[in-house]
């Protein structure tokens, strides 16, 4: 396999704070790396380095073979980095379609002819095309989380970036979302990053797992073998006696 994405030793942070110390991992073209870790671990950061919204202070990005650590973010995006967030924030007052319209054409530079097509591929794929003409804000919380998927899929990244893309739905929409994310590598052969405290997902809806701690990867391996670790046990374990004793 050919390394798409490589973080080496990355410092990173907001002003005086440093929050990422020396981050270091790859990402294989065509692979799922699933990113855990209790709150503060540094993963929300990692994400804001790699698409460019904080620059590291030390250490470098390699992204496609390019050295991607100063660059900025509209220019990592044509690049072919695509990401969602957390809490869902569409345009509500247009359509599903438009949002996406959005994406593809002001994001990723297509004249509105192929941003068209490739947002109603991107709607086919979610599983919103029925929806295409309905508004934004008038959507369920799994179909707003499709919607987040399919603008990022609107600029047509090589590797989408998922931020608790499960968070607050109920195990029969998690499936859902576990279905689709397996579509974006099977049938766009995407490589994807996936931060998500369901550890369901992690265990068997990723081909990597990352633990991460303090800054950095505290473990790296096969999924089920870093979940049943004593590194990760621990590590969550003392995250969560830490918040009871607070």
């Amino acid at each position: 396999m050919t390394t798409l994405l490589k973080f080496d030793r990355v410092d990173a942070g907001y002003g005086a704070v440093k929050i990422l110390k020396g981050l270091s991992f790859e990402v294989e073209e065509g692979t799922i790396l699933g990113v855990i870790g209790p709150n503060g671990s540094g993963k929300t950061t990692m994400f804001n380095a790699l698409i460019g919204l904080i620059v590291p202070t030390a250490g470098g990005i390699t992204f496609g073979g390019k050295d991607i650590t100063k660059v900025s973010p509209d220019k990592r995006a044509r690049l072919g980095l695509g990401r969602t967030f957390q809490v869902p924030r569409p345009f509500e007052n247009m359509s599903v379609f438009e949002n996406v319209l959005v994406a593809a054409v002001h994001g990723a530079g297509h004249s509105e002819k192929d941003g068209a097509r490739i947002a109603k591929g991107a709607l086919e794929l979610t599983g919103l095309l029925e929806k295409a003409e309905t508004g934004a804000g008038t959507l369920t919380l799994l179909d707003r989380k499709r919607l987040e998927i399919a603008r990022a899929l609107g600029t047509e990244p090589k590797l989408i970036l998922l931020d608790e893309v499960a968070a607050g739905l109920i195990d029969a929409e998690i499936k859902d979302i576990m279905k689709l994310v397996s579509d974006l590598k099977t049938e766009k052969g995407l490589t994807i990053i996936w931060i998500e405290h369901v550890i369901e997902t992690m265990v068997h809806s990723t081909d990597v797992l990352m633990c991460m701690s303090d800054g950095h990867e505290l473990l790296i391996g096969d999924p089920l073998s870093v979940m049943n670790s004593r590194e990760v046990e621990e590590v969550y374990l003392g995250a969560e006696e830490e918040d009871e004793a607070q």
